[in-house]
């Protein structure tokens, strides 16, 4: 959105477009749909082992080994499945063949609106202004990013229990995870399975349609409104953390400050 729209256009810009998210919800407000809010809406479906360059098969179980070797000095894992460590894995953030998704559209709305871009190429600039042909990676501000979120019509065919073997699989599926963590039940998190974890996923039947596109100019707009129904770093976090992240954004913004 240009800095010289005027606050008024600017704010009847915003009430249409959160119409319009609520419109989006109403069409996918069945116990079919997933989520998955992305930071940039140029994001594919790759999963965080799979950013690696080159992926190697080996790297991830080495990986996945490191983790599980060293794990019980934090939690019993006897009574684990390989998917009960990897989802406690990919929520620690180590780099695994799974991705989030939440039952919760509000959960991956605010997941997208708080997610980073990815980096874009630009030209340095040099001494007295001039453009130079030479370029770098840089992360762009997140207000001038598209945010997206993507529903996926998940069917019974497309699910799993806990005790298949991750490594075995053909195609994509997805799995709820037993009660490992109160984060990721809080969430409403479950998350999808890929064979080829470096091979952007494209979802079966996917239409326009089914993603949301949430202007990085629009982000803190979502914010405050997803604040005000209840999502925010407390809820997604849990905990103290969240509570403190939580507070620490209303005291930036002076938002809801008056109210407990």
């Amino acid at each position: 959105m240009s800095k010289h729209v005027s606050r008024s256009r600017r704010i009847r810009l915003q009430i249409v477009k959160w119409r319009e998210f609520q419109l989006w919800l109403d069409d996918h407000s069945d116990s079919r749909w997933v989520f998955r809010g992305l930071g940039d809406s140029q994001f594919g479906m790759v999963p965080t082992v799979g950013r690696q360059t080159p992926y190697t098969l080996a790297y991830e179980r080495a990986i996945l080994e490191l983790f599980k070797l060293r794990a019980p000095e934090f939690f019993m894992t006897s009574d684990k499945q390989t998917l009960d460590l990897l989802a406690i894995a990919q929520h620690h953030g180590v780099p695994t063949r799974l991705l989030d998704w939440t039952s919760n559209p509000l959960v991956a709305a605010y997941f997208a609106i708080t997610g980073s871009p990815g980096t874009r190429q630009a030209k340095l600039v040099g001494a007295g202004g001039r453009v130079s042909g030479e370029l770098m990676n840089v992360i762009p501000s997140p207000d001038e990013i598209d945010a997206k979120i993507v529903a996926v019509a998940m069917s019974r065919s497309m699910k799993v229990k806990a005790d298949v073997d991750p490594f075995g699989l053909t195609d994509v599926r997805f799995f709820w995870p037993r009660a490992v963590t109160t984060r990721i039940t809080d969430q409403g998190g479950l998350f999808s399975i890929h064979p080829e974890p470096d091979i952007p996923w494209v979802v079966p039947g996917s239409r326009d349609e089914d993603t949301f596109i949430i202007p990085g100019s629009m982000r803190n707009f979502f914010a405050k409104r997803l604040f005000y129904l209840g999502m925010n770093q407390q809820r997604i976090m849990g905990g103290l953390d969240g509570l403190g992240s939580r507070l620490a954004w209303q005291h930036s913004r002076g938002i809801g400050l008056g109210t407990f």
